[in-house]
């Protein structure tokens, strides 16, 4: 009998220390907040001001700093951030041809080169980091990118070295 009586006192107390509390309701809302797929489907406004940065240098305007793209970067690079942006060191301006687009490379060309597009109209980036002739494409989900005339030969010459 006494055996039942500890286990079942054990069973009692071991119910009331567990935590049934549900979590804040913030706390759920916060993490689909932050999820890709969100963050790129809302801030129309913040994409449209891209449009004021045409013909200018990303460096001297600090444009990967800048909303939306400062975040939008992060959660589509991740630990390849900091690679894109050395890759982008030395940049030409913000250009347009349906999308607006950015070429840049190391110091060295050599050492690696990058190109970023943005579309506005869809919230939708590409960026391609170039390191030893390889290519490697990081973009958001869905329908491809316009990719302008002037980086076409870059991505054909790509081609015929592989």
């Amino acid at each position: 009998m006494l055996p039942r009586f500890a286990i079942l006192t054990m069973a009692i107390l071991l119910s009331a220390c567990q935590d049934n509390s549900s979590p804040p309701e913030n706390v759920a809302a916060k993490s689909e907040a932050s999820t890709p797929d969100l963050f790129f489907k809302k801030n129309q406004a913040e994409w449209n001001s891209l449009l004021q940065f045409v013909s200018q240098n990303p460096q001297d305007i600090n444009l990967w700093e800048r909303a939306p793209l400062k975040h939008a970067l992060r959660l589509l690079l991740g630990s390849q951030l900091d690679i894109f942006k050395q890759y982008m060191a030395k940049s030409g301006p913000v250009l347009q041809d349906k999308v607006l687009y950015i070429l840049g490379s190391m110091q060295d060309e050599t050492q690696g080169q990058a190109y970023l597009l943005i579309d506005i109209e869809n919230r939708k980036l590409e960026v391609g980091l170039i390191h030893d002739g390889k290519l490697e494409v990081f973009s958001t989900p869905g329908e491809g990118i316009y990719l302008p005339e002037d980086l076409k030969p870059l991505l054909e010459k790509l081609h015929i070295q592989m």
